[in-house]
């Protein structure tokens, strides 16, 4: 493989190096674009690419013998355009005629006969050129199979075909792909400036302002202009390819789908002060229709289990979940944690509600809108269900009506208990009757409550009574420590605590977990970390005291306290033997040593060698021998001192 650069193929034409780079450039010479030992675009192309009179002079240069086959590299005809293919299709019935024609006139010279022709077909298609030299030359790319040589490119190269230099094109884009949004003659103006100052060979190449605005139309892939300007959300959700979902094979109660939507409506309570509130919903995912709802002043955890509870009450229990990734959802005792929880997160998590009802919870993707068709409903909800109100706030500034000020003004505005009641009649009553216009074909026509219904013959509803459902649907805690106070419970910045004796005296020191009703607190169910029930164990009330408490009141808090040790006592003593007493360890210790002293024990002989302290005392004892001669040396003693 053969590759000449710009000032090869420039020898080869007779032409300027410059006059190459601007074929290539103007896609008129196919190229492959490099970098040379300056970091500066550096232009190969293929041999067989160029002319064939080019390449014949290349090879005469070089003394190669290479034959080379006219045509074999030209293009297909289904790579043209239309109109293309009509001049082309055109130019060969004209050159078929003219050489049928040539080989049959037999009085006139040929090149005297091709002008003769030329003047005819000028009459016959004025909007063409024709002469002897360009019905030769015509026919001489027909046989080679060239149609590059039928077409007109008078005038067609550069109109509305400029072509931009791959560096400086890049350079534009680099400005242009921008989330900060800038202009296109803002973007020219940079690529310009930074043209200039880093590759001022390529400065008086650059095309006008225009050019760039018709290759910004035309050139610029639309999903790769989405992605740079407005960012990868915009891009999933206007260009990106996105999973279709199947709905044939889904029933009823196959899928629910859960999120939360504020309302569009402003409303005021008795002291006239405004608020919006909150729809916590469940959607059947295969007819469209509203199973669980709840309104609530903001999202949360339990207002998510509300909606649910009253959707399983209504409609049974659902095989799977698809849920948001809010923490109204995901709460440790609710749906888990998910993907949110910590590889090195070791604390005990309690079984969640999910798991307790045997539904699969599934979590939708993050910024992915076109998963949650429960999003198309709310905008359902917007403009069927709160634009009925009169105190409609809108979904934005623009949206606001000019009215809502003048009703919040008068008082107007629907108080709370009439809009929960309004808003649950609207959504079981008349949006899960409006008129199924899913995928599933079949069901097209009916009502979305009616579809709901029949299908539901073709599976099994998972039902639970009250009781066992407010029992699955308890909130649990992390597992805690029973101490001297049992176990508490801390909710809304309070501490409750729960004990009694009982459970002190089975449970003391364990390690156990709760489930509670946040709507009933008297008590509170106790489960060890295997998820096995313990017992129910009351709320404190006894031993707490406030203060001012009054003598009467301590002395009953006491009572209770004294009641435990008394109760602790009686089952010490029943677990005891009653022949045993304090004394007993004693006395069985003293018996044990008694029987060892008087059993005479077998002495062997031993060898017995005398060890002495070897110690020298300081002071030495004085012997007294002479009296007399002590009290007369004294007495010269003295008296020599006197004499000094």
């Amino acid at each position: 493989m053969t590759m000449l650069n710009a000032r090869e193929i420039a020898e080869l034409k007779g032409c300027s190096e410059a006059s190459v780079k601007r074929l290539i450039r103007n896609g008129q010479l196919k190229a492959k674009r490099t970098m040379n030992e300056k970091n500066r675009p550096k232009y190969l192309v293929l041999l067989e690419d160029l002319p064939t009179e080019i390449q014949e002079q290349y090879y005469m240069k070089h003394c190669v013998k290479k034959e080379i086959t006219i045509g074999q590299l030209k293009r297909n005809l289904d790579e043209y355009s239309a109109d293309e293919r009509d001049e082309i299709a055109c130019w060969i019935k004209i050159l078929r005629d003219w050489s049928v024609a040539r080989t049959q006139q037999l009085y006139l010279p040929k090149g005297e006969f091709d002008k003769n022709y030329a003047s005819m077909l000028t009459l016959e298609y004025p909007e063409m050129k024709f002469s002897d030299q360009i019905l030769r030359r015509k026919y001489n790319a027909y046989k080679s199979n060239d149609y590059d040589g039928l077409l007109d490119k008078r005038g067609k190269s550069k109109k509305g075909n400029t072509k931009i230099d791959e560096e400086v094109w890049e350079t534009f884009l680099s400005f242009y792909l921008d989330q900060r949004l800038p202009s296109v003659r803002k973007c020219y103006e940079y690529t310009v400036k930074w043209i200039e100052q880093e590759h001022p060979e390529l400065a008086d190449d650059i095309p006008t302002y225009c050019t760039f605005t018709r290759h910004v139309n035309q050139d610029i892939p639309q999903g790769t202009m989405v992605l740079g300007r407005y960012g990868e959300k915009a891009y999933d959700d206007r260009c990106a390819p996105y999973i279709k979902r199947v709905y044939d094979n889904l029933l009823p109660n196959d899928v629910w789908i859960a999120d939360n939507h504020t309302f569009d409506v402003m409303l005021q309570n008795e002291d006239g002060e405004t608020f919006r509130l909150y729809l916590t919903a469940f959607l059947d995912a295969r007819t469209g229709i509203f199973t669980g709802i709840y309104i609530t002043d903001a999202p949360s955890s339990q207002a998510s289990i509300l909606a649910l509870r009253n959707g399983i009450m209504k409609y049974g229990i659902p095989k799977e979940v698809y849920l948001d990734n809010g923490r109204e959802f995901l709460t440790f005792d609710f749906g888990g944690l998910g993907h949110r929880k910590k590889r090195k997160d070791q604390r005990f998590d309690p079984p969640p509600i999910f798991d307790r009802l045997g539904i699969k919870m599934t979590n939708a993707l993050v910024r992915n809108a076109k998963a949650k068709i429960i999003e198309r409903r709310f905008l359902d909800i917007k403009n069927g269900l709160s634009k009925l109100f009169e105190s409609y706030t809108g979904g934005s500034v623009a949206e606001k009506p000019e009215q809502l000020k003048f009703i919040l003004k008068k008082g107007k505005a629907v108080l709370d208990d009439t809009f929960k009641t309004q808003v649950k009649e609207l959504i079981e009553g008349y949006f899960n009757y409006q008129i199924y216009n899913g995928p599933i074909a079949e069901d097209r026509g009916k009502t979305k409550i009616q579809a709901y219904h029949e299908h539901m013959a073709e599976t099994t509803k998972r039902v639970a009574s009250a009781e066992d459902l407010n029992l699955m649907l308890m909130r649990s805690t992390r597992s805690q420590k029973v101490g001297r106070r049992g176990v508490h419970l801390s909710l809304y910045g309070a501490t409750i605590d729960f004990w009694n004796h009982e459970f002190l005296q089975n449970c003391f020191g364990k390690e156990v977990y709760l489930r509670y009703d946040p709507d009933d607190l008297k008590e509170v169910r106790v489960y060890d970390l295997k998820d096995r029930y313990i017992m129910s164990v009351p709320t404190d009330n006894a031993t707490i005291l406030e203060y001012g408490a009054n003598v009467e009141d301590v002395k009953r808090a006491m009572a209770e306290t004294r009641k435990g040790k008394k109760l602790e006592k009686e089952r010490m003593k029943s677990m005891i033997n009653s022949e045993i007493s304090n004394k007993t360890a004693l006395e069985i210790t003293l018996t044990q040593a008694k029987q060892n002293l008087e059993t005479e024990l077998e002495v062997p002989q031993y060898d017995i060698e005398l060890q002495r302290a070897k110690e020298v005392p300081l002071f030495h004892k004085v012997e007294v021998s002479n009296i007399d001669r002590m009290l007369k040396n004294a007495e010269e003693h003295k008296g020599g001192h006197d004499n000094v």
